[in-house]
């Protein structure tokens, strides 16, 4: 009887999820067959930074509707600043940059501040038209980073399902988002994390930050991360065996320190390295 490498995945995937001490839903689509495995894949759940993948999608979409251009200035304002991740909240307003510099800030190094740089170019209500145009109806972005009217409750501040975020990710790899040239650009910018996110992390990475034959094989990624156990991650991976994208969703999970070590993030370097290893590693 032969092996059916997805269906040992699903089990694989669903035994790891089960142990997590909060909730996990998860999605995974296979590119090369169109198979898909899940499970509670359409429950509403909190985004953290996994949001700018729409974000970023709406940015180039904008773009191909030639309400911009990629390559114009553009001015980091102080209504612009966002605390937590990134770097521009350290600077004094006023620094100048490309549209696509912003975009690079926002999804290599998860900056806020560059986010709502992008989110304002782009249009907060034209981040969730774009993500309904695209038939993503539970994708959405309620305000700006660090808005402090939300609070501390995530599902204020955006919210998605794992079906949806692993759809917008298989349209991203399929060039299927906004333009072809559009979406190579945004896979271009998403295989340049600077850390590796959870769900590539446990990858055999070199020095240099790439995977052997790294034309080849690559994940293009975004993570994120919140109090109460939120962890999140999103990712295309590709290799000369596999095609694949992949959304987890954590949320509740305080078993553990409140930090990159807590049990989602562990949770999800378990599962992205049991995806790659399923599908696209060397047998």
């Amino acid at each position: 009887m032969s092996r059916d490498p997805l269906a040992e995945l699903s089990a694989e995937l669903g035994a790891l999820s089960a142990e997590y001490s909060g909730k996990c839903t998860w999605a995974l689509t296979d590119l090369v067959s169109g198979a898909h495995i899940s499970h509670d894949e359409d429950d509403v759940m909190p985004t953290a930074s996994l949001i700018k993948v729409p974000v970023l999608t709406a940015l180039y979409q904008a773009v191909d509707d030639g309400k911009l251009s990629i390559d114009q200035r553009t001015m980091y304002q102080e209504k612009h600043r966002g605390l937590g991740s990134g770097v521009l909240s350290m600077m004094s307003p006023g620094v100048e940059m490309s549209v696509r510099d912003a975009a690079v800030l926002m999804m290599t190094i998860s900056d806020n501040s560059a986010t709502n740089m992008c989110v304002d170019l782009a249009g907060l209500d034209a981040v969730n038209a774009t993500m309904r145009a695209l038939g993503l109806p539970e994708t959405s972005l309620f305000r700006w980073l660090g808005d402090r009217s939300a609070g501390l409750d995530a599902r204020k501040m955006s919210v998605s399902t794992a079906s949806e975020m692993a759809r917008l990710l298989e349209l991203i790899a399929r060039r299927e988002a906004v333009s072809p040239e559009g979406c190579d650009d945004m896979l271009r910018i998403m295989r340049r994390m600077r850390e590796r996110a959870e769900l590539s992390h446990l990858l055999p990475w070199n020095q240099m930050n790439t995977l052997p034959e790294p034309r080849q094989n690559w994940v293009a990624e975004k993570g994120g991360a919140f109090i109460n156990g939120i962890r999140t991650g999103g990712a295309i991976f590709h290799s000369d065996r596999g095609f694949f994208s992949m959304a987890v969703f954590c949320e509740g999970g305080l078993r553990g320190p409140d930090n990159h070590s807590s049990d989602g993030n562990r949770l999800l370097e378990r599962m992205g390295r049991a995806a790659w290893d399923a599908l696209c590693a060397a047998p």
